[in-house]
């Protein structure tokens, strides 16, 4: 059923992820959030994981911030394992709580965000007689590959290639983190043949928020301070961004590295400890996603290393949007989503060409040069405001809701 004229869409907006947790908060929240300010009617589903909903307190601020807002909020328990039975029972418990919520209304659109979520979606969008989106968060099979968790070529990963395929032909539209995995997605066969509309929006930034005070030029009293943060292992190699920051130590002679992480202590502690990096010359700590802007604004840099593989162009890191929206220039490994193309034409950052000692040696003295300019923070913050801004992200989503209910 198409929204009237004047009536925004009523979209039930789907996520394999907690609203609690870092990436809810990063991305989810505030975009469900300006959808709805944008005229969206929106009831969210999350899979909140045990250690989130504990902290009883801010999930109700949560809720009484999206009631608010009018917002619709369907907070469901994760399950972690045993791995495949979770993952379905997860599925039929969204899929029955999320008809519950739309009972006795309408529902326009299907927003289906992650791999599994758009599993999830693909099935409600048929029983709800809604039009389907597609939100693809990386190539999720492609992902498992280059982190390790399955063998290329499994049964595994074909059975998921196959999944993911159906979601690409069955969505009436699709949301890609990049321009590179936007390119790949549009030249699939059933894409090209129902002209399936394809919009690019990355990992967006709440600029409001992520604005750090302002320094000129220079690596500051107290030396190179790198920052570390989000994820680690699998893909997520900070054994490598230490390697880096023991070089840097080596050639400036005054460097630190912070990581900020929810991963458990004892397993980035325990990479730490293993790479080259003097114990005095790193920290480790876990901090509300709140308290982001401020930890980032102590920095000079940040990191971002990422295995390569079959999936890195179809990512978007939300920590790169975070580092350039608080002036900081990246480090990255090459051929990650966008970013190698914007670091090169916007000199917002440095990529490591190898990952050798005279890879991270060049790495290191052009970042160095780099920090030297007094006009790189202003090149970072314009950069996230260019290719990370929230609001441009939600106003092209909105427009992608009105061009599939035309149809």
């Amino acid at each position: 059923m198409k929204a009237q004229a004047g009536d925004g869409p009523r979209v039930l907006y789907l996520v394999y992820w907690g609203a609690g947790e870092p990436l809810g908060k990063a991305l989810v929240l505030p975009s469900v959030r300006r959808l709805a300010q944008l005229g969206a009617k929106v009831t969210l589903v999350t899979f909140d994981k045990a250690e989130d909903l504990n902290q009883r307190e801010h999930m109700v601020a949560i809720r009484r911030e999206l009631d608010a807002l009018g917002i619709r909020w369907v907070s469901l328990r994760y399950h972690k394992g045993p791995h495949a039975p979770a993952k379905i029972y997860d599925a039929v418990t969204g899929w029955a709580h999320s008809i519950a919520a739309q009972l006795g209304g309408r529902t326009d659109i299907v927003h289906a965000r992650t791999f599994v979520g758009g599993l999830m979606g693909l099935v409600l969008a048929r029983l709800l007689r809604a039009k389907f989106v597609y939100h693809n968060e990386g190539f999720y099979p492609d992902e498992q590959v280059d982190g390790g968790v399955w063998a290329p070529g499994s049964r595994r990963h074909r059975i998921a290639r196959q999944l993911e395929a159906q979601l690409y032909a069955r969505a009436d539209g699709i949301i890609a983190l990049s321009h590179r995995a936007r390119a790949m997605i549009k030249d699939l066969v059933p894409v090209r043949r129902k002209r399936t509309p394809v919009i690019v929006v990355p990992s967006a930034v709440d600029l409001e928020r992520f604005r750090c005070a302002r320094y000129e030029g220079g690596i500051r009293p107290g030396g190179l301070r790198l920052v570390y943060t989000g994820s680690v292992g699998l893909r997520y190699r900070l054994d490598r961004a230490a390697q880096f920051a023991a070089l840097a130590l080596q050639e400036l002679g005054d460097v630190s590295l912070r990581v900020l992480s929810r991963a458990g202590r004892s397993v980035v502690e325990g990479i730490l400890e293993a790479s080259s990096l003097p114990r005095e010359a790193w920290s480790v700590e876990s901090v509300p996603h709140a308290a982001m802007p401020g930890e980032l604004s102590r920095h000079d840099a940040g990191l971002f290393f990422l295995a390569q593989g079959l999936s890195e162009q179809g990512c978007s890191p939300t920590k790169i949007g975070e580092y350039w929206a608080c002036g900081l220039p990246v480090v990255t490994t090459p051929n990650v989503s966008d970013t190698d193309e914007i670091v090169r034409r916007e000199q917002v950052g440095v990529v490591v060409k190898e990952h050798s000692e005279a890879g991270y040696s060049e790495a290191v003295q052009t970042l160095a040069k780099l920090l030297e300019d007094p006009e790189l923070k202003v090149r970072c913050r314009r950069a996230a405001e260019t290719h990370y801004a929230l609001g441009p992200a939600c106003e092209r989503q909105m427009a992608l809701y009105r061009e599939v209910l035309a149809e």
